[in-house]
């Protein structure tokens, strides 16, 4: 006799329960939004103007965008890329060599690609980095004659502005001790005596330019921004 086999019965996939599957589906659609609400926002930035709407749900948005990086180069690509930065520098030496001008990046000395893309973040960075020498102005104390209300409102604009002078301060010195990295290791490894840094913006061609066959390379594309780089670069 032949022994016959019981069928066998394979288990039942384990099911979530429809509250689960609830906050799933909610917790995803809310990721979802997340994700297309940052280029979204920036989409509907125009100058100085913006949509309420995009803004709103940015606001809102912003702590869950900010912490999983999701708000990251969209203005790198389109619609307005916006002005490339560049650092000219200038190298002066006391032995009567001929003084040396140079900028990073720059394609015909920074090869492969990944060493000019490295020069290019570090004159982004530095752009970014940036911030005035002149500290955010104080308020004026009230006259005499000021009501309580005016005093009171003098308070608090001074705290504000400790505040903000605290914040600039520390921004400052970082910006300062960037530069000044920069600027000793070009000072290094050209053995000069004296460094001189400037920040370049280079602006992007407006469409009846490039209609007229203008180049990205004229000099007028090309913008020097101010700095207080000479006396820091020298230490």
């Amino acid at each position: 006799m032949t022994k016959q086999l019981a069928p066998t019965i394979s288990s039942p996939a384990p099911i979530l329960p429809p509250v689960f599957k609830a906050i799933l589906s909610v917790l995803l659609v809310l990721h979802l939004t997340a994700v297309f609400i940052a280029p979204f926002a920036f989409a509907c930035r125009v100058g100085p103007a913006s949509s309420p709407l995009a803004d709103g749900l940015m606001s809102g948005f912003r702590p869950y965008i900010d912490a999983l990086f999701l708000n990251h180069g969209y203005f790198f690509f389109a619609p307005d890329p916006g002005p490339t930065h560049l650092v000219r520098y200038r190298l002066e030496f006391d032995d009567g060599r001929e003084s040396i001008i140079g900028t990073f990046p720059n394609l015909a000395e920074h090869r492969p690609r990944l060493l000019y893309h490295r020069h290019f973040m570090l004159a982004e960075a530095i752009n970014n980095a940036y911030v005035p020498s002149q500290s955010p102005p104080e308020p004026s104390p009230p006259l005499a004659s000021a009501t309580n209300e005016q005093r009171q409102q003098y308070e608090q604009a001074k705290r504000d502005f400790a505040e903000q002078f605290a914040f600039w301060r520390h921004r400052r010195a970082q910006y300062e001790a960037f530069r000044d990295s920069l600027a000793a290791h070009l000072k290094s490894a050209h053995q000069a005596d004296r460094v001189t840094l400037t920040r370049v913006e280079h602006r992007n061609l407006w469409p009846n330019e490039m209609v007229q066959g203008k180049s990205l390379r004229d000099a007028d594309t090309y913008r020097d921004l101010p700095d207080e780089t000479s006396a820091a670069s020298n230490r």
